[in-house]
């Protein structure tokens, strides 16, 4: 089983892309497993 960790950042969530870019990984077949948003 192959994983993949995807990190969106942190001005594209600025601009409220992140709902998009979701979206976007979906469609091309991936299945998200876990989210979190973390503050560095």
């Amino acid at each position: 089983m192959q994983r993949t960790f995807a990190i969106i950042k942190p001005d594209a969530v600025k601009a409220g892309h992140a709902g998009s870019i979701i979206q976007r990984l979906e469609r091309e077949g991936f299945t998200i497993r876990a989210m979190r948003m973390v503050s560095l």
